[in-house]
């Protein structure tokens, strides 16, 4: 049988090994988001699960830029392999402490730092070795598999994980967790990918610099990255923290808060579905523009609007967030050099992660303030507002999806770096592919 063209990046043998990989290791991860919840809940309060899960964050975000050094000096796919490896373990271990009963609070909150100092190190590595595992002219196809995996696994893995809990083991959910990392660690330990040769410096803090040097340099790096961390600070504490209090009080309950939900993971579902064939000649323009509807559904649950209404805006933000996501890492990936791309990339996770905490510290008291509706207007304005603006950029507009790597460099980076900051070579032996 012949694979639709959209597909035929499956063909080349390193992407579908990198695709099974992240595809079994996201269910799992999927099943233990639902089960690390109700098992620490199990043994603590809400404190102790929020205390779990900051202590998750804390080494993903101070370790992040440091995690972009490594994967453009060694190979990604070693640090693949072992991030992953990492992650099972952790799992294991954790899986361990609940079936024996001895799990608290503390010795998980300390596996879970494991968890997240591994995550620190794979996430930026991930961008770079998708670029490393499939053919340039399939690049849009195959990180919109990847997205198109992810969204059905979001909704696949949290249901199995959930009635894996209702049958009273979340203990097993976290070990059956554990099993899909150590999977994607041999599925990708098995990709054959090309050695290459990268210039770096004699330090990892000068590689940091440089990092930062090819980032900067990058006007459209930067305005998409701060638009990011504005997004996120105005959509995700507005949508996760009001709008179940919107649904509680306004449209029903819990029920209608997960359809919501849900069918924005179905229009996911449906985004990825399109972005494997629709091309576009200004892939951030089109990111920008294909995420608004973030914006109008805070604005449909301010009025609130009724429950058909928002799921039907619902279903167009999860196409929006599908087809910007993937514009967004191809670009990324076709106009940055390799030697810098998981730099980049580190600081693109960074950026965008960054202020979601000061969102969440401060929705609540503005909310307390000046009101629910008002607060998720004033979201929705904000969130419209930035990604309109960022479309003014003039390199945002004048990047091209396919503009050969390292034209759009702005700053002379090539210049300098050839100077006294980067005078060593590393071998890149083999490389690879995260979630």
């Amino acid at each position: 049988m012949r694979l639709p063209r959209s597909f035929d990046v499956l063909r080349e043998r390193n992407f579908a090994r990198y695709l099974a990989a992240v595809t079994v290791s996201t269910l799992g991860s999927g099943m233990a988001t639902v089960a690390l919840a109700f098992a620490v809940l199990e043994f603590g309060g809400a404190t102790d699960l929020g205390i779990v899960l900051l202590a998750r964050e804390i080494p993903l975000v101070i370790l992040l830029l440091l995690g972009g050094v490594f994967a453009d000096r060694i190979p990604r796919q070693r640090i693949l392999v072992s991030s992953d490896l990492v992650k099972g373990a952790a799992q294991a271990v954790t899986a361990i402490l609940l079936f024996s009963g001895t799990a608290t609070v503390w010795n998980v909150a300390l596996l879970q730092t494991m968890f997240g100092l591994a995550a620190a190190f794979s996430r930026p590595a991930t961008t770079g070795l998708i670029k490393e595992a499939a053919s340039d002219a399939r690049l849009q196809e195959a990180n919109a598999l990847l997205g198109l995996s992810s969204s059905v696994l979001s909704i696949a893995g949290p249901a199995i994980g959930a009635l894996i809990v209702a049958a009273g083991s979340p203990g097993l959910a976290i070990a059956i967790d554990s099993t899909t990392f150590f999977a994607s660690a041999g599925l990708t330990g098995t990709m054959r990918l090309t050695a290459t040769v990268r210039i770096a410096s004699a330090s990892v803090l000068g590689d940091l610099r440089d990092g930062w040097r090819e980032f900067v340099g990058r006007s459209w790096a930067v305005a998409m990255v701060v638009s990011f961390g504005l997004f996120q600070l105005t959509y995700f504490p507005a949508l996760l923290v009001l709008g179940p209090i919107v649904a509680k009080e306004q449209l029903g309950g819990a029920a209608a808060w997960g359809t919501i939900l849900a069918i924005e993971s179905a229009g996911a579902v449906l985004g990825g579905i399109f972005a494997l064939r629709l091309k576009v000649k200004r892939p951030l323009v089109a990111c920008q523009l294909f995420v608004l509807p973030a914006g109008l559904l805070l604005a449909t649950l301010a009025a609130p609007l009724p429950l058909p209404a928002i799921a039907v805006v619902s279903l167009l933000n999860g196409v929006g967030f599908a087809l910007g996501n993937t514009f967004w890492f191809t670009a990324l990936q076709r106009n940055v050099p390799e030697h810098a791309l998981s730099r980049i990339s580190s600081f693109d996770w960074l950026g965008s992660v960054a202020l979601n905490p000061i969102g969440y510290a401060l929705i609540g008291p503005i909310a307390g303030a000046i009101g629910t509706p008002e607060t998720l207007i004033l979201a929705a304005v904000i969130n419209m507002t930035v990604c309109i603006s960022v479309v003014l950029v003039p390199s945002v507009r004048r990047l091209g999806m396919n503009a050969p790597v390292g034209v759009t460099v702005e700053a002379p980076f090539a210049a300098s770096a050839a100077g006294g900051a980067m005078d060593g070579l590393t071998d890149d032996g083999h490389r690879l592919p995260g979630a």
